[in-house]
């Protein structure tokens, strides 16, 4: 399991998927143990974070968790051991600034098609 810090310098309010807590600009929100969770970016969309555990996307890192984090059409993942501390900050220009544990950017097509070696690794 991993933690997550939300720091929302954005001059927007940020909500979580459902609907059940707003984060005020200017505000931050941080949590106890996660497993999956969306939080909802005015404008920008949804950012998601995906505990993964052990399982490993190609390019990541080799740290035994991990935690897939998708903004926009991008991905990355970032590994861990132990417990995870992952920092997120909803900038000015409502990017999501990612810190705090390995971070790679990961290629993660949303679409793939049956019969079709997968870009993923099952291990």
């Amino acid at each position: 399991m991993y933690q997550l810090t939300l720091t929302n310098n954005s001059n927007v309010s940020v909500g979580f998927m459902g609907g059940n807590q707003v984060i005020p600009s200017g505000d931050g929100w941080k949590s106890g143990d996660l497993g999956d969770v969306g939080i909802i970016v005015p404008t920008r969309g949804t950012l998601s974070f995906h505990d993964i555990g052990d399982k490993h996307i190609p390019g990541d890192s080799d740290e035994t968790w991990g935690v897939l984090i998708a903004y926009q059409g991008e991905e990355f993942v970032g590994r861990y051991e132990g417990g995870g501390q992952l920092a997120v900050e909803i900038n000015a220009f409502y990017q999501a600034v990612l810190s705090g544990m390995h971070l790679r950017q990961v290629y993660l097509p949303a679409v793939e098609m049956a019969g079709v070696a997968t870009s993923v690794s099952a291990s």
